[in-house]
């Protein structure tokens, strides 16, 4: 009995990360949002927040490290972990599958095989010749 309730102590005890994707976009460039729902609800059975921010809301030292808009940002457990920014058109067009990959990238580092730095999205094929 004794036993078990240490099992059960230390079970609830472990906590998942909390993830978080935030958007920033500014208000000239609203037509440009990202649509947040088609990004990845969870992942690994880990719930992702989603958060939408205006660029004229923030504070001066935030608004003068964003250079293009919308960005959005991936944190995980309060801490910045990835982000893809908007090209000269202002458009950002991020899918599930890049969220995903940069997730698995992180989770990867808990294990070792990964690096404890900012992930990079992976550049996008070009289509010229």
């Amino acid at each position: 009995m004794k036993y078990l309730a240490i099992l059960m102590m230390f079970l609830f005890s472990v906590q998942q990360p909390e993830i978080k994707l935030l958007e920033i976009n500014a208000e000239w460039n609203k037509r440009n949002d990202v649509k947040l729902s088609t990004l990845p609800k969870e992942y690994n059975g880990i719930p992702i927040k989603k958060d939408y921010a205006l660029l004229e809301n923030q504070a001066p030292s935030l608004k003068a490290s964003i250079t293009a808009v919308p960005v959005i940002i991936l944190i995980i457990d309060g801490k910045l972990k990835s982000q893809w920014t908007a090209d000269l058109s202002f458009e950002l067009k991020l899918d599930k599958e890049e969220v995903i990959e940069a997730l698995d990238w992180h989770f990867k580092s808990y294990t070792g095989t990964a690096g404890n730095t900012i992930v990079a999205p992976k550049r996008r094929k070009t289509t010229n010749n």
